[in-house]
Protein backbone atom coordinates (compact mmCIF):
# COMPACT_ATOMS: atom_id res chain seq x y z
CA UNK A 1 0.00 0.00 0.00
CA UNK A 2 2.93 2.00 1.14
CA UNK A 3 4.32 1.52 -2.23
CA UNK A 4 1.17 2.58 -4.43
CA UNK A 5 1.02 5.69 -2.78
CA UNK A 6 4.72 6.92 -3.30
CA UNK A 7 4.07 5.51 -6.67
CA UNK A 8 0.91 7.36 -7.16
CA UNK A 9 2.64 10.67 -5.54
CA UNK A 10 4.94 10.68 -8.14
CA UNK A 11 3.47 10.74 -10.87
CA UNK A 12 1.48 13.46 -9.70
CA UNK A 13 4.34 15.21 -9.25
CA UNK A 14 5.28 13.96 -12.62
CA UNK A 15 2.12 15.05 -14.03
CA UNK A 16 1.93 18.21 -12.70
CA UNK A 17 3.11 22.14 -14.12
CA UNK A 18 4.44 20.56 -17.31
CA UNK A 19 4.84 23.82 -18.49
CA UNK A 20 6.79 26.50 -17.15
CA UNK A 21 5.09 29.82 -16.14
CA UNK A 22 4.00 31.96 -19.38
CA UNK A 23 5.90 34.98 -20.06
CA UNK A 24 3.94 37.72 -19.60
CA UNK A 25 4.76 39.92 -23.18
CA UNK A 26 6.45 43.36 -22.90
CA UNK A 27 3.88 45.80 -24.36
CA UNK A 28 6.24 48.88 -24.53
CA UNK A 29 5.27 50.16 -27.77
CA UNK A 30 6.00 53.97 -28.65
CA UNK A 31 3.57 55.27 -30.72
CA UNK A 32 4.77 58.19 -32.32
CA UNK A 33 2.61 61.05 -32.48
CA UNK A 34 1.07 60.85 -36.25
CA UNK A 35 0.54 64.73 -36.95
CA UNK A 36 4.85 64.68 -36.59
CA UNK A 37 5.73 61.62 -37.31
CA UNK A 38 7.74 60.49 -40.53
CA UNK A 39 6.69 57.48 -42.35
CA UNK A 40 9.47 55.29 -41.37
CA UNK A 41 8.58 55.75 -37.50
CA UNK A 42 4.93 55.04 -38.70
CA UNK A 43 6.12 51.83 -40.19
CA UNK A 44 8.19 50.62 -37.08
CA UNK A 45 5.41 51.37 -34.74
CA UNK A 46 3.29 49.01 -37.06
CA UNK A 47 5.87 46.53 -36.79
CA UNK A 48 6.05 46.86 -33.14
CA UNK A 49 2.46 46.59 -32.78
CA UNK A 50 2.25 43.68 -34.69
CA UNK A 51 5.13 41.94 -32.76
CA UNK A 52 3.31 42.55 -29.28
CA UNK A 53 -0.01 41.34 -30.74
CA UNK A 54 2.03 37.96 -32.15
CA UNK A 55 3.65 37.83 -27.89
CA UNK A 56 0.29 37.80 -26.44
CA UNK A 57 -1.03 34.81 -29.28
CA UNK A 58 1.74 33.23 -27.81
CA UNK A 59 1.03 33.38 -24.76
CA UNK A 60 -2.87 33.22 -24.97
CA UNK A 61 -1.76 29.54 -26.56
CA UNK A 62 0.69 29.18 -23.39
CA UNK A 63 -1.92 29.84 -21.08
CA UNK A 64 -4.43 27.77 -22.93
CA UNK A 65 -1.90 24.86 -22.45
CA UNK A 66 -1.25 25.26 -18.96
CA UNK A 67 -4.54 25.63 -18.12
CA UNK A 68 -5.07 22.19 -19.69
CA UNK A 69 -2.37 20.64 -17.86
CA UNK A 70 -3.36 21.99 -14.45
CA UNK A 71 -7.21 20.57 -15.22
CA UNK A 72 -5.97 17.32 -16.27
CA UNK A 73 -3.43 16.97 -13.08
CA UNK A 74 -6.87 17.01 -11.16
CA UNK A 75 -7.28 21.06 -10.38
CA UNK A 76 -10.57 22.61 -9.91
CA UNK A 77 -11.78 23.47 -13.64
CA UNK A 78 -14.02 26.11 -12.93
CA UNK A 79 -11.58 28.13 -10.63
CA UNK A 80 -8.84 27.15 -13.08
CA UNK A 81 -10.43 28.51 -16.51
CA UNK A 82 -11.83 31.94 -14.29
CA UNK A 83 -7.79 32.40 -13.01
CA UNK A 84 -6.62 31.54 -17.43
CA UNK A 85 -9.28 33.68 -17.99
CA UNK A 86 -8.57 36.79 -16.34
CA UNK A 87 -4.36 36.54 -17.08
CA UNK A 88 -5.43 36.19 -20.61
CA UNK A 89 -8.36 38.87 -20.98
CA UNK A 90 -5.89 41.15 -19.18
CA UNK A 91 -3.22 41.12 -22.12
CA UNK A 92 -6.06 40.97 -24.91
CA UNK A 93 -7.29 44.59 -23.71
CA UNK A 94 -3.45 45.99 -23.40
CA UNK A 95 -2.86 44.73 -27.31
CA UNK A 96 -6.18 46.22 -28.10
CA UNK A 97 -5.54 49.48 -26.51
CA UNK A 98 -2.21 49.74 -28.01
CA UNK A 99 -3.53 48.73 -31.64
CA UNK A 100 -6.75 51.71 -30.96
CA UNK A 101 -4.25 54.01 -30.36
CA UNK A 102 -1.92 53.19 -33.06
CA UNK A 103 -5.01 53.40 -35.33
CA UNK A 104 -5.60 56.67 -34.28
CA UNK A 105 -2.20 58.29 -34.57
CA UNK A 106 -2.01 56.69 -37.83
CA UNK A 107 -5.31 58.24 -38.77
CA UNK A 108 -3.61 61.80 -37.99
CA UNK A 109 -0.41 60.78 -40.22
CA UNK A 110 -2.49 60.51 -43.25
CA UNK A 111 -4.11 63.45 -42.32
CA UNK A 112 -0.94 65.45 -42.05
CA UNK A 113 0.33 63.73 -45.66
CA UNK A 114 -3.16 64.43 -46.99
CA UNK A 115 -2.87 67.84 -46.52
Amino acid sequence: MKLMLTVSMFAALAAGPVFAACAVPDGAVQIPDGTAATREEMIAAQKAVVAYDAAVKSYSDCLQQEQEAKIAAGGDKAKIQLEYSKLNNVQVEKVQQLANKFNAELKAYKAKSAG
